[in-house]
């Protein structure tokens, strides 16, 4: 397909484009050339857009009836806006407080789908970094039952998670306290790969040192980060405006199918996951993008946020493809960015 197109047939497209958005309804010749700033006439609208047309940007569901766009034009529109190469206007340092004020990652993915749903009355998402990717602030094992210990993680990023380790031997709240302190202060700042990496060291070191109460601190500890969980939390809000968008009541099908990979999330994550490897950016998915095709009437506007400290996590707003996507797209890049600032100060 044909990208280049010239300025009149760039003013044409564009012009198609907002009224189909605002409407959801196929557009004539005779409306745009009444909202053309050139005044130029119906029998040239309809030049250009049979030219459109054939170029692949636009298709007419009847003979009779107004165009409508194709995924191509929707692709070119987001692809102008992305070019915009204006800068990010300074983040409300108060969204960036309340953000904070929950103390978790997790409360700040769960506030940001809220706010990414309603800024444009679709479906909100933000998952959490991996637990393999974030670095440990605090180790607390603590004595549950006979030869039970509840091993508490807390990231940096205020995530907590915990695992009931079967221990050899029973230990004293004491001993648990200093193994809790020997592992913080040797494992605080470290992402789960190093914590192993450190701990298959140590192992041997202290196998051969006979230290025994260093050597029962790791053997326990050990049990935890060798097979430490590897899911991310999911949050999602607005499923009730996806669910009532007229242009998608075709097509509950797709909205349903949709909404079961919100609930069982490993297919939504292997697409986010793709998104955030391939280069780190603000992406948009639509028609075939996606692998599903039953979803593809859906578009996608997804960006990562974080950094190195608290790891990467993926956020955006899913609606029709018929979505505003300058709005959209302006408020998945700023709410990035204050996700990862609110993540920073946790």
């Amino acid at each position: 397909m044909e990208d280049r197109l010239s300025p009149r047939e760039e003013s044409i497209l564009l012009g198609l484009l907002m009224h189909y958005i605002q409407t959801r309804e196929p557009v004539s010749s005779k409306t745009l050339a009444e909202q053309s700033p050139e005044r130029i006439s119906s029998a040239t609208v309809r030049s250009i857009l049979a030219r459109l047309e054939e170029k692949g940007f636009l298709q007419q569901p009847h003979p009779n009836a107004g165009r409508i766009p194709t995924d191509h034009s929707y692709r070119y529109l987001t692809r102008r806006i992305l070019s915009d190469t204006g800068g990010d206007p300074p983040l409300n340092l108060a969204e960036v407080e309340r953000l904070v004020s929950d103390g978790s990652l997790n409360a700040v993915a769960k506030d940001v789908s809220g706010v990414l749903a309603r800024s444009v009355r679709a479906l909100g998402f933000a998952v959490t970094p991996p637990v393999e990717s974030m670095r440990m602030r605090h180790c607390e094992l603590i004595a549950i039952g006979e030869n039970r210990v509840l091993c508490l993680v807390v990231s940096q990023a205020g995530q907590m998670h915990e695992k009931v380790l079967w221990a050899g031997e029973a230990y004293s709240p004491e001993q648990l306290r200093w193994f809790s302190g020997y592992l913080n202060e040797r494992y605080a700042g470290c992402t789960f790969p190093e914590i192993r990496r450190k701990l298959r060291a140590q192992l041997e070191i202290e196998r051969s040192r006979y230290n025994h109460r260093v050597l029962n601190a790791l053997e326990l500890v050990s049990l935890y980060f060798r097979d430490a969980p590897r899911d991310r939390e999911l949050f999602w809000d607005g499923a009730t405006w996806l669910l009532e968008s007229a242009s998608l009541e075709d097509n509950m099908e797709g909205v349903r199918r949709l909404l079961e990979s919100l609930e069982k999330k490993s297919r939504l994550l292997e697409l986010l996951d793709t998104l955030v490897e391939s280069g780190g950016s603000l992406k948009v998915v639509l028609g075939s993008d996606w692998p599903d095709p039953r979803v593809r009437d859906l578009a996608m506007v997804a960006a990562p946020f974080g950094n190195a400290d608290i790891g990467f996590g993926v956020l955006g707003i899913i609606g029709p493809k018929s979505l505003r996507y300058d709005a959209a797209i302006s408020s998945v890049r700023k709410t990035a960015r204050l996700a990862t600032l609110a993540g920073s100060r946790l």
